[in-house]
């Protein structure tokens, strides 16, 4: 973007080795300014238009207007950016949107689920053309077809498809109404899954190819069969709950983390015998923070799939940014082989006014001093260096230079031992990150990096 803001300077952090979020915005300003990373170079680009569609109910009816798109859709169902994005044996990708419209009350008519896409990136110099192309060749909707979801058991949750007309709450509150518009009846015969009901955000697929899915109404830890079918009870957290919990909206419990600050990562570790799970950030109540009066550290929670409930076992990170009021989250979190993993932070801006928008390694075998993991900076994301000029001069950036000037960088993956592909949740329709008054195309790159870094084979 013109007058794009980006960090540059001397690298301030650690050089060790592996470690990521939704929405949000900060006023805090960041605490450290940082480097180039690691030596790299853009690779690959993509992306999906901000038309594109797949049909499904009709959907955006409690959801406003926003940069020339005025909803509701009812000739196809938008595809609002990628949370999650999983590299598929056969090459083709499992991509995952998540609630729809960012709010649990505009969005009971957006249906959960899972896209096959096929990415055909472009690796060639040309500022003429436009990025890649993304084909989106399926969805696989989520449903509680038996029945887990409102059945006076668990987590007891009344979800859309239990519903005769859609709930809604247009002003962004957690007190819905009657909209008087009727539920599809595709949502309530198949109990299809809504962004009502859960704020889907991260995606681990198991050996057996089912689905674990981190979510922020909970925070719960979802199972999936390979249909996208429900496979028990939403598994709580032991003590984060955000202002959307059922426990908090119907029981008076207290709130402890703040919204949309949920379980944005969910990553398997090398031997896939442990989750982690990571929120956005730490929790709203002091007491149950790493460090009570510092924001910027916030633990990562080990989960066994095996046994469907967290070991009690935590690490520490430490996020950048400042220590009250801060506003960088954790985007994603991936395992890149052994004990090493990447983390995306970000904050909550885009275009002109981003600052941070970072990939970080770390070594859950390495901390620093305070006992938080020692991170490495990959690279700026705001500063990528492209000797190709695969990037054109989209982002207004020097010749050489690319950027991702996007408020929800959301999904890293590992390509192949030099390679990482980043891609982004749009938020649509209402973020211009890459073009004034145009809402986001949903992004993919592929970073590559001098070294090889990553290998998921190492245990």
């Amino acid at each position: 973007m013109s007058g794009l803001t980006v960090c540059r300077g001397l690298a301030i952090v650690m050089l060790s080795g592996v470690l990521a979020a939704c929405g949000g915005s900060s006023s805090a300003a960041p605490e450290t300014v940082a480097g180039e990373g690691l030596p790299h170079q853009l690779a690959g680009w993509a992306a999906l238009p901000d038309t594109a569609r797949w049909p499904g109910p009709i959907s955006g009816q409690f959801t406003a207007a926003a940069l020339g798109v005025s909803p509701p859709f009812a000739t196809g169902v938008p595809i609002p950016g990628f949370s999650a994005l999983l590299r598929n044996d056969d090459g083709s990708w499992t991509a995952m949107a998540d609630n729809g419209y960012g709010a649990k009350g505009n969005s009971a008519d957006f249906v959960l689920g899972l896209y096959n896409a096929s990415i055909d990136f472009r690796t060639a110099p040309d500022a003429g053309k436009p990025p890649g192309s993304i084909k989106i060749n399926s969805f696989l909707a989520f449903n509680d077809a038996k029945g887990f979801l409102n059945d006076g058991k668990g987590v007891d949750l009344k979800i859309t498809a239990d519903y005769v007309n859609y709930p809604s709450n247009t002003s962004g509150g957690l007190v819905f109404a009657d909209s008087g518009i009727a539920v599809d009846a595709r949502i309530r015969a198949g109990r299809l899954l809504t962004g009502f009901d859960f704020d889907i955000e991260s995606l681990a697929r198991a050996a057996d190819g089912t689905w674990f899915v981190g979510e922020e109404f909970g925070p719960y830890i979802l199972h999936f069969d390979k249909n996208g079918t429900l496979m028990g009870d939403p598994v709580p957290h032991p003590f984060l709950r955000s202002p959307a919990n059922p426990d908090v909206l119907g029981k008076g419990a207290s709130i402890t983390l703040p919204g949309s600050r949920g379980f944005e990562s969910l990553a398997y570790n090398a031997d896939r015998s442990l989750l982690y799970a990571v929120p956005e950030a730490a929790p709203s109540d002091p007491s149950l923070r790493p460090v009570a009066a510092d924001e910027r550290y916030l633990n990562i929670f080990e989960f066994d799939p095996a046994a469907m409930r967290y070991t009690g076992k935590n690490l520490v990170y430490r996020k950048d940014g400042a220590a009250k009021e801060n506003g960088v989250v954790i985007g994603d979190m991936t395992n890149v082989g052994g004990s090493k993993f990447v983390l995306i932070e970000r904050d909550g801006f885009w275009g002109a006014k981003a600052v941070i928008k970072r990939l970080y390694l770390v070594d859950l075998k390495e901390k620093e001093a305070d006992g938080a993991l020692r991170k490495t900076l990959l690279v700026d994301l705001l500063n990528i260096s492209d000797p190709k000029g695969i990037g054109g001069q989209a982002s207004n950036m020097p010749v050489g230079k690319f950027s991702m000037p996007f408020d929800s960088v959301e999904s890293v993956e590992v390509l192949d031992a030099h390679t990482l592909v980043v891609a982004i949740d749009t938020n649509y329709p209402g973020e211009d990150g890459r073009k004034p008054g145009k809402p986001d195309d949903t992004e993919v790159i592929t970073l590559r990096f001098d070294k090889a870094l990553f290998d998921r084979s190492a245990r």
